[in-house]
């Protein structure tokens, strides 16, 4: 496999978590109209208001990832690059292993790296809790249940265009 893997997100992985945001705002919707109509204290209502908003607000937040057809992950036979972790390329040279780490309906790859990972990443969401831990400052993660292909697939597809990284579960 000498071409390149591109990795889009899958509408079901981002839709599916969108739902308890919207359902909690919905509910807070309700208890904010009760109570316009039951004649409640103008600031509680407005606080539940503003919840109900807040949550409506980040059900989309969510949900819009569903209808983003870019490749989000992209590996290839020089390394792999996340867009949502840094953009930066990640030579497999520069990779020690990899991991499949999965539980709770969610699953994510940890490349254990030679050396430190590019600031772009380090930086990114998936991996601030590394800058502030002691250990693991050489592992990226990639966050894979909301992709379009499984993590074995991912390893699968490692294996094959790197195969002197170290593949485990």
């Amino acid at each position: 496999m000498s071409a390149s893997v591109e990795l889009h997100n899958s509408a079901t992985g981002k839709i599916f978590p969108a739902v308890g945001p919207f359902l909690i705002s919905g509910i807070f919707g309700v208890f904010a109209l009760m109570g316009l109509a039951s004649g409640a204290p103008v600031g509680g209502v407005l606080l539940v208001a503003v919840v109900a908003l807040g949550c409506l607000g980040f059900g989309f937040f969510i949900a819009h990832g569903a209808f983003d057809t870019s490749a989000q992950v992209v590996l290839d036979e020089h390394g792999f690059r996340d867009r949502r972790g840094g953009d930066v390329l990640v030579p497999w040279r520069t990779v020690r292993s990899v991991r499949l780490v999965s539980g709770q309906g969610s699953s994510m790859l940890s490349f254990e790296l030679t050396g430190p990972p590019p600031d772009a990443i380090r930086h990114a969401p998936a991996n601030a809790l590394a800058r502030f831990l002691p250990f693991g400052g050489n592992t990226v993660h990639m966050e894979v249940s909301s992709l379009d292909m499984s993590g074995a697939d991912m390893m699968a597809a490692i294996h094959q265009l790197a195969p002197y990284v170290r593949v485990g579960r």
